[in-house]
């Protein structure tokens, strides 16, 4: 079977749809304050690359799983995702993500801490407060 070429007519509606689209992006883009558009900027960003890592074949989880997964996993790198975590006032554990008050140290100064908020088999392990953000989201 030979394919047949699309019409001129609908290549240019095509065309023009995209056009508007882009538009229609770049319109709402630019009525956004610059923390809302470093919000969405981080969140898009770490949403692509944990649905890059979705196992092939899987069902996709619901809306709210991956809102959760999605905001979990950028409060872990809170140097590359700088506008989710600039609300945070309490420095987050750069191993777990937890907060220091969920860390207790060690028995001695060679046993490393426990987290109460990790599964069990990850828990060990001393508070290592991420370092603050400095910067202002988007510079």
């Amino acid at each position: 079977m030979t394919q047949q070429p699309l019409p001129d007519s609908l290549i240019s509606y095509l065309e023009q749809r995209g056009a508007a689209h882009a538009d229609a992006v770049t319109t709402m883009f630019s009525t956004l304050t610059d923390r809302e558009r470093a919000l969405i900027k981080d969140a898009a960003a770490m949403g692509y690359v944990r649905g890059r890592m979705h196992p092939e074949g899987e069902p996709h989880p619901k809306d709210s799983a991956v809102l959760v997964e999605v905001i979990d996993a950028c409060l872990a790198f809170p140097d590359l995702y700088p506008a989710i975590n600039a609300h945070l006032t309490v420095p987050l554990c750069t191993e777990c993500g937890h907060t220091g008050d969920e860390h207790e140290e060690g028995d001695d100064p060679v046993t490393p801490g426990i987290c109460a908020a990790c599964p069990e088999d990850d828990g060990r392990h001393d508070y290592e407060p991420a370092p603050a953000v400095t910067e202002a989201p988007g510079q």
